[in-house]
């Protein structure tokens, strides 16, 4: 059944191209026409939809979250305001570990229903592609048990579609502090079971106070044996080499990046590495990555909600955007190309993220006409959003 998207102000690709009046043709989940109305021959067999002067984007892809966790870190972040760093409230038993001891408390059921509402305002927003880690557990049949939960999620009509990322070495368990080497090659262990449960990513922290480079290495290549494809938290807190890691491995995105130097943006252009910035989370530490640089290198740049207990609640893209605008200092098209095609491209999926023929149909309207309302409104609200050409 043909449906056609009419009436449509701007159409935003997702390339960094405009379309103005146009339309979209959707057949069976996928994009089958795409241009200005006036050109539209093949009318719809089923519903025609008018958008009534309405911006048209792809759906936004948010390439780095962590929605699944339990509890709160609010007097830390009031403690961080009043300038405690992190590794200093990780010492105090914030941190991570505060929130891997509430997850571990929680109820299988309770965290998934924690976990469904979270999504569902994803998708309320306009995210059609989720970026899912799992990391908040810390031992085997815990980790497992997330990438379990959240393949059982990514089975709903109105979640977002999701990607699972295996961050069993997000930090050591409890039981492992002192011994970042053992936690290392236990998770390497884990990986092929990962895999089994659902899980499509393999992911390390890869920081000063953390996982060092060799570790991360070890973790990622046991990963890709397993088949997960790699990509790493790098270079956030210290500028520790993460980034080339990532370029050496070959991983898809290497992320926040908050510490990179010129040597780093060069490793990541070199070796076609993604890179995942999270603004929100930059305001809240402080500091900026080096979004132009990147940009002017050649590098692929793709943004993220980092959506966390500790540093990011937010589960809005358009926000990101918007932040990305005004704090990173991207333009309004760069920041919707790296919330869009770029996302897409930090998950490794060429199927979505550009509203072209053949593509998914995934794709939002949003309540203004002109794509510069996402650098005014700081969460743009989105009109009507489809995944897979189906109305959510």
């Amino acid at each position: 059944m043909r449906t056609v998207l009419g009436n449509i102000g701007r159409l935003f690709v997702g390339d960094g191209t405009v379309v103005e009046q146009a339309a979209v043709a959707v057949e069976d989940g996928a994009i089958a026409w795409v241009g200005r109305e006036v050109e539209l021959t093949a009318r719809a067999e089923g519903a025609e939809i008018d958008l009534e002067g309405r911006l048209l984007t792809p759906g936004l892809v948010d390439a780095h979250s962590h929605p699944l966790y339990a509890g709160e870190r609010f007097a830390e972040i009031a403690l961080r305001s009043a300038g405690g760093s992190y590794s200093e409230i990780a010492a105090a038993g914030g941190g991570i570990g505060s929130t891997v001891a509430a997850t571990r408390q929680a109820s299988p059921e309770a965290l998934a229903g924690a976990l469904t509402g979270r999504l569902g305002h994803w998708l309320e927003g306009g995210t059609t592609t989720l970026e899912a880690k799992t990391g908040y557990h810390l031992d085997k049949e815990g980790e497992l048990g997330e990438v379990a939960l959240l393949a059982e999620a990514a089975r709903a009509d109105d979640v977002p579609s999701l990607e699972i990322t295996f961050l069993a070495a997000h930090a050591p368990g409890p039981e492992w502090e002192g011994d970042l080497d053992g936690y290392a090659e236990e998770v390497a262990r884990w990986c092929p079971a990962a895999k089994a449960r659902g899980a499509r990513h393999i992911d390390v922290f890869c920081d000063a106070g953390y996982f060092s480079p060799e570790q991360a290495r070890l973790v990622l290549e046991a990963g890709r044996k397993a088949g997960l494809r790699p990509r790493i938290h790098a270079d956030e807190l210290a500028r520790t080499g993460g980034a080339e890691l990532a370029a050496e491995l070959g991983c898809l995105s290497a992320d926040h990046l908050l510490a990179l130097d010129g040597a780093g943006v060069a490793a990541l252009a070199g070796g076609g590495v993604v890179a995942t910035l999270a603004p929100v989370t930059a305001l809240a530490m402080g500091r900026t990555p080096p979004a132009r640089q990147l940009l002017e290198a050649g590098v692929v740049v793709a943004l993220g909600t980092d959506h966390n207990p500790g540093t990011s609640g937010t589960t809005s893209m358009s926000l990101v955007v918007a932040l990305a605008v005004s704090v990173l200092g991207l333009s309004v098209t760069e920041a919707l190309v790296a919330a869009t095609a770029g996302g897409a491209a930090s998950l490794g999926l060429s199927d979505r993220g550009l509203v072209r023929p053949g593509m998914r149909a995934d794709l939002v309207a949003w309540e203004a006409d002109h794509e510069g309302a996402f650098a005014w409104s700081y969460g743009l609200g989105a009109a009507a959003v489809w995944k897979g050409g189906v109305t959510c």
